[in-house]
């Protein structure tokens, strides 16, 4: 089978020949049929994560396919393929075929596009919580998104229209990403003191959902009226930020972290509800698919937070 195999730590994979693996008790043979790229699997790639694998590695701890063989699943059964070590402690879904623990596996609405399924678990749910549940969101509140293109943010924003905001507003860096926003959302572009400039002529808003992180968020977090919440998802532009303390406990603004790690179970019993609405058209989880000989591409327009939604490797 062809997989993309990391040979070095702070190298890229490469694509090769490699044998088909072979099952044991209490595992499936999978095939793939699309595997996401995150930020996870960058990390591990670096060996600088917690988990250090063994080399040569297949990554990819996402992913979705179709079951060949298993004592617990039904041949042709679709699956996703999560948890168990999967692309960390053992081999990844970075591959035509996987041998996965059938702990691992669940099963997935037939009706999902494949590099949906691989992809939609993590940015809806937590797009999901960070509305819903950390923020609540109510009928007739101002809403800023942070990185309101990408996968997160604009399941963020989709799910604070459906809250009843009177508006969203998303924080892109680009013209060609605000092309890409979901339908009703005001763009902002720019970064920096540019960024700073803009916001500063809009009204205040009630929620903040910022899923980038870095030097931004301190006037991010000004651009909040006194009482209102800020919800902090991710940090891909910057894991520090600087806040004048005596001005930030005026402003009485709530900081709120959105921690999906804690949230496991809620995470996995949220997913029939995300997969109907998805599948009802009332959400669209952005996708940009990419085959698996471009695994390198892939992770660089990670890297360079030049994606539109959440990166798929195409086997």
């Amino acid at each position: 089978m062809r997989a993309a195999r990391l040979h070095r730590f702070g190298e890229h994979p490469v694509v090769e020949e490699t044998p088909l693996p072979s099952r044991c008790a209490g595992e499936s043979l999978v095939r793939i049929e699309a595997a996401a790229v995150s930020h996870l699997d960058a990390t591990v790639a670096s060996g600088k994560f917690t988990v250090v694998p063994t080399l040569p590695h297949i990554g990819g701890t996402d992913g979705v396919g179709e079951v060949l063989e298993s004592d617990e699943f039904a041949k042709g059964t679709k699956v996703l393929i999560r948890g168990g070590g999967i692309g960390l402690k053992r081999d990844g879904c970075w591959a035509e075929y996987a041998v996965v623990g059938d702990s691992a596996l669940t099963r997935v609405d037939n009706r999902l596009e494949p590099a949906v399924a691989a992809t939609f678990l993590v940015p809806c749910t937590t797009g999901y919580v960070a509305v819903k549940d950390i923020t609540a969101v109510a009928a007739g509140e101002r809403v800023l998104v942070s990185g309101a293109a990408g996968a997160v943010g604009s399941i963020a924003s989709q799910f604070a229209q459906r809250a009843g905001a009177a508006n969203v507003t998303g924080i892109v860096s680009s013209n060609s990403k605000a092309q890409r926003l979901p339908t009703g959302v005001q763009p902002v572009v720019g970064v920096g003191d540019t960024l700073v400039s803009q916001l500063s002529s809009l009204p205040k808003f009630d929620v903040l959902i910022d899923t980038v992180g870095g030097p931004n968020l301190a006037g991010l977090l000004d651009r909040v009226r006194p009482g209102g919440r800020a919800a902090l998802v991710g940090y891909t532009h910057g894991s520090n930020v600087t806040l004048h303390l005596p001005n930030f406990l005026m402003s009485d603004v709530k900081i709120l972290p959105v921690n999906m790690i804690r949230r496991a179970e809620e995470q996995a019993a949220l997913a029939p509800l995300m997969s109907e609405k998805i599948v009802s058209g009332e959400i669209v989880s952005p996708v940009q698919e990419f085959p698996l000989s471009q695994v390198s591409v892939a992770l660089d327009a990670l890297a360079s937070g030049q994606l539109t939604g959440r990166a798929v490797l195409i086997p």
